[in-house]
């Protein structure tokens, strides 16, 4: 261990590489302490003192040094103890004993008022821990300090500095400055208690050990004025003063050297405790003025009132402002800017008190439908208008006690007292706000969906339970009923607890979703598509399954949905198409040209990352992009028919085709068929099931067909269930089928063995082929 540690080791600490108890240093350093006093009783005092004094000072010089944090405030700690004790120094010195004389103290009555500099410093310093402890220190509570210490100096002045020059025989000056190192200790001691009371439990010990050394200090400090006056005339007072001043140092430097108290424990902030200060001040002032009229008091105590009196004028002044500015800066935090209404903070103090008092209310939660496709449409401008114009048609509405609030976005909330109707209200507010509205020149109609929860609970008391908020879970039921209004298509929804587990359970669903895409959990069951005239198999469409390790294998209806709301339908996608491609390129390489066809979500086709992701697949596995088959239900296609025909024609340029799945059961347009280069028409099996019994339907079959085959167009048939279907399809000129009287969906280790163990079964067909039925 290096000697400087060695030296350190009553004030280190963990980051100087040697690990003390706070204990033990504290301890260390007080019987450093103790060793000087009993040496302060030798005849070897005065050089003891010397020593001792000089070590501390450079322990506390080196903490700012040694330690980034709170570098400034130990800097102004040590620079005013420094001060303090190069002024004790010369004074002991000129006495040539270690005690300060009468004597001394007239000669350098200079330094003696030179160390009344020192206090600021330290009153700084002081200021600075608190100002590190506390989220905001006002600027009032600066000017505290400046009143006390302008109140002790008029009743110093008054009542202290004549009597100690009658008794020392210094001038008035040299008098003033011994008169103000007792009050200005006792300054210090007070912004040290206050500083624990705010911090309350949050006081660490180096707020406690400041708070001790100013008291030691203030109380050597006294003493050593009453030994002077002649009060104290003990022999070993002077030393017990020396010795208390060297207590009080070694006590900052242990602070100084304290483990940092982190975290913001407290406020000061204006209240009738602030003004406790400025009433004492007042009233010491206008005492001393009242003697002064009847008893004239020393110069310049009449000043010094006079001061204070103003004094006390400025911090009133100075907290009147801090009061509005705070009180503004609290309607500011609980107001929302745009419309002016209480935000989403207010909103939850008002739950707070209504779950903690137990007052019955009832939560309306609204949602402006339509509010995106606005936004989106005209900007953010007209949906700040339209937004301000909701807030103004609810308003009106809101009930004595009732509460209107916007949670952000296109939500607000409303709550209202329990004897409220909440159905009449809510249906009022969708009324309101339904009604055509006139934004800039423009007339806009938006409904809305409103979510209804009431307080107190029927089914349980939140408060029972440790980890709920009850505030936040009467919110949480007032949004999950909303979106249940919302995926009926608007209106108003009371909260209900089956629907609210349901909803919980989907969630947890898409949690053990996504969990489950990355575990390879996902996979693919290939149907066959069989060709009408030959009967030979000429296609697979990949089906997506999740073998789900508690539900075991689950259908795509069971997810997808979960899928597409939740953002997961990308991945789901990829990792369907990276196995299709796979598994179609091995059994290519043993002999089974085969098409695979692979679904595509409207979110997938519009997403302009997919043409890579297909080219991306296409390389790793080797599959021939001809091979390749991506099914688009009409419905994707109307969605945004300008981002998908040109997502569309990427694909193409890839190599793949592409197939319109479902067709007949959306908007069906013939300017897409026209326009789309697509190579299959995929007719849905709605249509299968009525064909032997609905000559109608036979009739759309039969006309589909025939203009899928004007355009070139494969013409595929879902949905065969069994023989005489498939022989009606292959009469109306239907060229391919797909269904359980074929096949079932099945695991890809089984597809080798169901094509080499199939036995082809012409239908027989009528009507002509299509050009690109080789395709």
């Amino acid at each position: 261990m290096s000697l400087q540690l060695d030296f350190w080791h009553p004030f280190a600490s963990d980051s100087d590489g040697v690990t003390f108890p706070p204990r033990r240093r504290a301890t260390g350093a007080l019987l450093l302490t103790g060793a000087g006093v009993a040496g302060l009783l030798s005849p070897w005092a005065l050089p003891t003192y010397v020593v001792l004094l000089g070590g501390l000072l450079v322990a506390l010089a080196a903490r700012p040094l040694v330690r980034p944090e709170g570098r400034r405030v130990w800097g102004a700690f040590g620079a005013g103890a420094a001060a303090l004790a190069g002024t004790q120094l010369v004074l002991l010195l000129s006495s040539g004993q270690a005690d300060v004389t009468a004597a001394a103290l007239v000669e350098h009555r200079e330094l003696a008022l030179l160390a009344l500099l020192a206090y600021p410093v330290l009153y700084g310093g002081q200021m600075g821990l608190l100002r590190r402890r506390v989220r905001e220190l006002l600027p009032s509570a600066w000017l505290d300090g400046v009143l006390t210490l302008i109140a002790l100096a008029a009743a110093g002045c008054a009542f202290l500095v004549g009597p100690v020059v009658a008794a020392t025989g210094v001038g008035r000056a040299a008098a003033l400055a011994l008169v103000a190192r007792p009050a200005l200790d006792l300054l210090l001691l007070s912004v040290a208690l206050a500083t624990c009371g705010i911090l309350g439990r949050r006081s660490g010990a180096r707020t406690v050990l400041l708070a001790a050394a100013f008291g030691v200090l203030t109380v050597a400090d006294t003493a050593g004025v009453a030994r002077l006056c002649g009060v104290l005339d003990a022999p070993w007072t002077g030393a017990a003063v020396d010795a208390g001043r060297l207590t009080a140092l070694a006590l900052v430097a242990v602070a100084a050297w304290s483990r940092e108290e982190e975290g913001v424990a407290g406020d000061v902030t204006t209240g009738w405790t602030s003004m406790l200060t400025p009433l004492v001040v007042l009233t010491t002032s206008c005492t001393l003025l009242a003697v002064d009229h009847v008893h004239r008091l020393p110069s310049p105590t009449v000043p010094l009132a006079l001061l204070g009196l103003a004094g006390v004028g400025a911090k009133a002044a100075v907290v009147f402002r801090e009061v509005l500015r705070l009180a503004d800066s609290r309607r500011l935090a609980l107001t929302d800017d745009l419309t002016g209404l209480p935000n989403r903070r207010a909103l939850a103090e008002a739950l707070r008190r209504t779950t903690t008092q137990d007052v019955p209310a009832t939560l309306l939660l609204l949602d402006l439908d339509g509010f995106k496709e606005v936004n989106d449409t005209h900007g953010h401008a007209w949906g700040d208008r339209l937004l301000r114009l909701a807030a103004e048609r609810v308003q009106p509405l809101v009930p004595p006690g009732g509460l209107l609030a916007r949670v952000g976005g296109d939500e607000f909330a409303l709550l209202l007292p329990g004897d409220v109707p909440a159905g009449d209200t809510a249906a009022r507010v969708g009324a309101a706000l339904g009604e055509p509205a006139l934004v800039g020149s423009r007339w806009t109609s938006t409904g809305s969906s409103t979510g209804v929860a009431t307080w107190p609970f029927t089914d349980h008391d939140p408060r029972t339970d440790p980890g709920t908020d009850p505030a936040g879970e009467l919110l949480r039921r007032a949004d999950a009923a909303m979106y249940v209004a919302k995926r009926a298509g608007g209106g108003w929804a009371s909260y209900d607890d089956d629907q609210d587990r349901a909803a919980r359970a989907q969630r947890v669903l898409a949690e053990e979703l996504a969990s489950g895409i990355a575990a390879g959990q996902l996979t693919a069951h290939y149907q066959p598509q069989v060709d009408v005239r030959s009967g030979r198999t000429v296609g697979l469409e990949a089906l997506v399954r999740w073998e789900h390790p508690r539900r075991g294998t689950l259908a795509p209806g069971a997810f997808l949905d979960l899928a597409e709301s939740h953002g997961l339908m990308a991945e789901v996608t990829g990792t369907v198409l990276r196995r299709a491609a796979r598994d179609a390129a091995r059994w290519h390489r043993q002999g089974h040209r085969l098409r695979i066809s692979v679904n595509l979500a409207t979110s997938c086709l519009l997403n302009p990352a997919l043409p890579l992701l297909v080219e991306q697949v296409l390389d790793e596995t080797g599959l021939d992009p001809a091979a390749l088959v991506l099914e688009i239900t009409e419905t994707t296609l109307m969605a945004e028919p300008a981002r998908s025909r040109e997502t569309i024609e990427d694909l193409l340029r890839l190599g793949t085709s592409v197939s319109i799945d479902d067709y007949g059961t959306g908007y069906s347009s013939l300017a897409y068929l026209q326009d789309l280069p697509a190579a299959e028409l995929k007719l849905d099996r709605a249509f299968t099931v009525r064909l032997t019994g609905d000559p109608r339907t036979a009739a759309i079959i039969a006309s589909t067909a025939d203009l899928a085959h004007s355009l070139g167009l494969r013409m595929l048939v879902e949905g065969v269930e069994d023989a005489e279907t498939l022989r009606r399809l292959a009469e109306l000129g239907v060229d391919e089928t797909q269904g359980y009287h074929h096949a079932q969906p099945m695991p890809a280790a089984d597809v080798p063995g169901w094509l080499a163990a199939q036995v082809p079964v012409p239908a027989g067909a009528r009507g002509p082929r299509a050009a690109t039925l080789g395709r």
